[in-house]
């Protein structure tokens, strides 16, 4: 047994075993945007169900897509929908989407999508329920 103890290639494979593997450490799988053009507006209508998706509230999603799309808009609590008061494509909001994800969603420190977005007075924080990081983040 001590000659097993001294094998540090045998050490190192039982200690792999035990480690369990990262959970979802590849992105979150969100559901293509559904958009509608009403005239020079654009309606985001699974847009409760993307935000739900990224464990976030609407209302942060909300401010966040308006202002990088420099745009007016709001949120209808009753049938999910974003309305945005500009035209805008699928691919620019894939893509907000996913800058969200990386900045907002997912922890910088182990990759986990378990974390929490806390507003403290002025400050935003994001905080990993998995492996306890602390990560201040741009004001939204």
């Amino acid at each position: 047994m001590e000659e097993r103890l001294k094998d540090y290639r045998w050490l190192l494979e039982r200690v792999y075993k035990k480690i369990p593997p990262r959970p979802e450490a590849e992105g979150i799988a969100l559901p293509e945007p559904e958009l509608i053009r009403v005239g020079d507006q654009t309606i985001i209508k699974n847009f409760r169900e993307i935000s739900m998706k990224l464990k976030r509230e609407p209302a942060v999603l909300t401010r966040y897509l308006l202002r990088e799309l420099n745009a007016g808009g709001s949120y209808d609590e009753n049938s999910g929908q974003l309305r945005v008061g500009i035209k805008v494509s699928k691919k620019p909001i894939e893509q907000l989407l996913q800058r969200f994800e990386k900045a907002y969603v997912r922890c910088p420190t182990c990759g986990s999508i378990d974390t929490k977005l806390l507003r403290r007075e002025r400050n935003w924080s994001l905080i990993c329920e998995a492996c306890g990081a602390e990560q201040a983040v741009k004001p939204i």
